[in-house]
């Protein structure tokens, strides 16, 4: 029981979150006008993502103060009633309570987290700037991913005045939270207000629950595709408002809202722009095509609302070119293209497709209720939220299909690499289009209840909190072995180096560095910290790699797995921290792994041969 209750550093850490998202619903509430709340966080979450790269590309000086102005404006703005506006926040936030005592103690974890993720916002809190070649060393893979999830693990950090490791993935927690109160609002028929109890249980569990595409290790990691797939519907929400106003000539109410949307879009990760420009295109397409918009107008309010996307991601990607000889990931060359692949590529596809056949039936059945809606009604708000749906649905598999092409490496494309994963990226505009096409059935079967209706509203609500209860373990795969054996060595090992010691980790049968970033990540970002140690990371244990560390001065090396014959006094097949002396290595400690690692499934690509372990 003691994984699951949360400490005082963990309410700390959930404290300096809250705070940050008052700040973004205010500051969304103060520039985006009379939105849903839940709309206005993630508008403010766009505009504080602007207002940080900008200042971080322009200067190398602090990030604190642009983020200290964006709290003052928070704060002048909850001054004011219309900002001070939760209508179904509250309500939400009861209803999510189990969830958040459940991943309120997660770890981070899944590799792309430590490889990464967590590493680029340490560096954010510990420098409070963009990193850049001739800056301080990042830890990370890719140390110009672009940062909109980061910085609000930076802000919650600075605010809570310490690291949070999980901060990004109590951030998605939230996002899912704010796209079920969006939910809850399309099954109660009420744009404004605060919907019933009932309406946001079942909302909530449209989001997760009932979602074919949720997946507990990526969408509550701290991963970027619950933000891409929060954004998504948010922004065809937002973008189906903007169409009904410009009809009727009326100035789009929701654009500096949609345009704040697809900005916080664009840089949660590189395949942002991926997403954005089928909802861009979509939205311009019907726009253009109303025959109550005049072409010429709808072109431009539909341009001026996806500028200042464009112009972020732009500044980013040069930016990012510019930081790092690396830069970010690039195409291949024309010439190493994979079109001979293409058919290869297209069979993995379909067989994901039928491997996950749920999500997909119910991505075909919003395209039926698309095509239906649009014979019946064409044009509604109903038919054009449906009708931006498909389009960015298919426009964004158009996308994927370019990057295996064009971006991955033969291996990796002619699996259709992770293609379900970024399908996940549609699944809330999936969710969103089945329960606008399904909801006069649904209020036609409710009717039919008659007073078991109150009954069925009750088990609605007992459900959504019982739900996370009832999984905790799959919701906690942070559990899942060996990182919690990891997590408990962390601090042991850190209690004999000194914060700027130079460290040799040797990690034998490791060549993805799914384990070393796992160790070298407890040691660098998780309490008590030591950011100041400079780690080299080897994939073999031997005797010729201790003496390459001596030679390069490095005074500290930790073995996952010692080998046999290492030492007289180093045992085989433990973990063990050593020091240079100047007669050769000692052992400082050494700490045996659990006898029943063997056999056991690993989580987060972690190797067994690296903990001494068999599979």
């Amino acid at each position: 029981m003691q994984p699951y209750l949360p400490d005082l550093p963990d309410l700390i850490g959930l404290a300096g979150l809250f705070i940050v998202l008052v700040m973004f619903v205010a500051i969304g509430a103060l520039v985006a006008g009379r939105q849903a709340p839940e709309a206005n966080l993630v508008a403010g979450w766009g505009l504080t993502a602007i207002v940080l790269t900008v200042w971080g590309v322009l200067t190398p000086t602090t990030m604190r103060i642009p983020l200290a102005g964006l709290v003052l404006v928070a704060l002048a703005g909850l001054a004011l009633p219309a900002v001070r506006r939760w209508d179904g926040m509250g309500r939400m936030a009861v209803l999510t309570l189990p969830f958040w005592l459940v991943m309120l103690p997660a770890w981070p974890s899944q590799v792309d987290t430590w490889l990464n993720l967590l590493p680029n916002a340490a560096y954010l809190f510990d420098h409070d700037m963009l990193p850049r070649q001739d800056r301080p060393p990042a830890w990370s893979f890719i140390p110009v991913a672009p940062y909109n999830t980061q910085f609000v693990a930076y802000a919650a950090s600075v605010v809570a005045g310490r690291l949070i490791p999980n901060a990004m993935a109590l951030f998605n927690l939230a996002l899912l939270a704010a796209a079920g109160l969006l939910l809850a609002r399309v099954l109660a028929g009420r744009e404004k207000g605060t919907p019933p109890w009932w309406a946001i249980a079942c909302g909530l569990g449209l989001a997760i629950a009932l979602n074919p595409g949720f997946v507990p290790r990526t969408f509550l990691a701290g991963y970027g595709e619950t933000p891409l797939a929060v954004c998504a519907v948010f922004a065809v929400w937002l973008a189906a408002d903007a169409l009904r106003d410009m009809a009727q000539w009326r100035a789009p109410r929701a654009g500096v809202a949609l345009a704040l949307v697809l900005a916080a879009l664009v840089n949660v990760k590189q395949s942002g722009i991926g997403l954005l420009l089928p909802i861009g295109v979509s939205f311009l397409a019907l726009a253009v095509t109303h025959p109550a918009i005049p072409w010429r107008r709808g072109a431009a309010i539909a341009a001026a609302i996806l500028a200042p996307s464009i112009l972020l991601w732009l500044v980013w990607r040069g930016y990012a070119l510019t930081s790092f000889e690396a830069g970010e990931l690039r195409p291949r060359p024309f010439s190493s293209w994979n079109f001979a692949l293409l058919p290869t590529i297209l069979g993995s596809a379909l067989r994901t497709i039928v491997q996950k056949a749920t999500f997909y039936l119910c991505l075909i059945a919003v395209i039926v209720g698309a095509v239906l809606t649009w014979r019946r009604a064409p044009r509604s708000w109903e038919a054009t939220v449906l009708a931006l749906i498909v389009g960015t649905a298919a426009l964004y598999n158009g996308f994927l299909f370019f990057t295996y092409i064009a971006h991955f490496p033969p291996e990796m494309a002619r699996n259709a690499h992770s293609y379900f994963r970024y399908s996940g990226h549609l699944s809330l505009l999936v969710m969103l289009g089945l329960t606008i096409w399904l909801r006069p059935w649904a209020e036609q079967a409710v009717a039919r209840l008659g007073a078991r209706a109150r009954v069925a509203a009750g088990a609605a609500i007992v459900l959504a909190l019982a739900f996370p209860v009832a999984i905790a373990p799959m919701l906690r795969f942070d559990l899942q072995v060996p990182q919690p054996t990891v997590f408990a060595l962390g601090p042991r090992i850190a209690a004999h180096l000194p914060s700027d010691a130079r460290l040799a980790l040797l990690v034998p049968g490791d060549p993805f560095d799914a384990t070393g970033s796992l160790v070298r990540g407890t040691l660098l970002f998780l309490e008590p910290r030591r950011p100041g140690l400079d780690v080299r990371t080897v994939n073999r244990a031997d005797a010729e790699t201790l003496s390459a560390a001596h030679r390069d001065g490095y005074g500290f090396a930790l073995i996952t797995c010692t080998p046999p014959n290492l030492g007289p006094d180093i045992p085989p097949g433990v973990a063990a921290l050593l020091r240079r002396e100047t007669v050769g290595w000692s052992l400082v400690d050494s700490w045996a792994w659990p006898a029943d690692l063997s056999g056991q499934r690993f989580g987060a690509l972690l190797e067994h041969s690296a903990f001494c372990a068999r599979r």
